[in-house]
């Protein structure tokens, strides 16, 4: 059975961790996709690093960073931002953040998914962070049905109905994972179902700050050692 790819909210900024983006440049050939997210959305015109820095990163579908506030934020604000994104970077897709899963959501997200649609995204994921209903899921190309801790995720399953659901359309966001432990992790997600993941020993507030820790605290002391 083949490895999960790694898929990657990416929400470290190029210039306070260049060493970081490297990596990740690094890693094509591992990557499904990675999610940038400049100032919770696509930020302003006038960002003077991430035009260059996404360049870096050629090879790589990169989805820019969209939340819906679990249904409260308006269509045309969603839209708004997509439109941004597309103009200010040419990203490759959208991810929508914070999406919400209960049935009376379902009309609201169905919205939020035909307008990035009708702006010409072709590759559409989001995260509920927990596993929503089919008809959400069917919305998507990528959900990602788990989004928490390492210590939850030892009792997460798939229900049922899913087994049907190809891994390519799920994705798995683990954190607070012990560093030994980050290996191991990454590969039972396909075993779990899942054809993307992310794991990581950061935590919360955010736990999206680049490649895990251990990992960027090697690659900060390399780029020392080089200075």
């Amino acid at each position: 059975m083949r490895r999960a790819r790694l898929a990657l909210p990416w929400y470290v900024h190029p210039a306070e961790a260049p060493q970081d983006w490297a990596w990740l440049a690094a890693q094509r050939r591992n990557v499904s996709f990675a999610v940038l997210n400049v100032h919770n959305g696509p930020g302003q015109e006038d960002d003077e690093y991430y035009p260059d820095a996404i360049t870096t990163l050629r090879g790589i579908r990169i989805l820019g960073y969209v939340p819906v506030d679990y249904g409260n934020r308006p269509v045309a604000e969603v839209a708004g931002d997509i439109a941004r994104w597309q103009r200010l970077y040419n990203v490759d897709g959208i991810m929508l953040d914070e999406l919400p899963t209960t049935a009376q959501s379902l009309a609201r997200c169905a919205q939020y998914a035909a307008a990035a649609r009708a702006a010409g995204i072709t590759f559409l994921a989001a995260n509920p962070g927990v596993f929503p209903s089919l008809a959400h899921l069917n919305l998507f190309d990528v959900i990602s049905v788990f989004e928490g801790t390492a210590e939850a995720y030892g009792n997460f399953e798939h229900p049922s109905w899913a087994r049907d659901v190809a891994p390519s359309r799920l994705w798995h966001l683990v954190y607070e994972c012990d560093p030994d432990q980050l290996t191991a992790l990454h590969r039972a997600a396909r075993h779990r179902g899942a054809g993307h993941v992310f794991v990581t020993d950061r935590s919360l507030p955010n736990p999206w700050l680049g490649p895990p820790a251990v990992v960027s605290a090697r690659l900060l002391a390399e780029h020392r050692d080089h200075v």
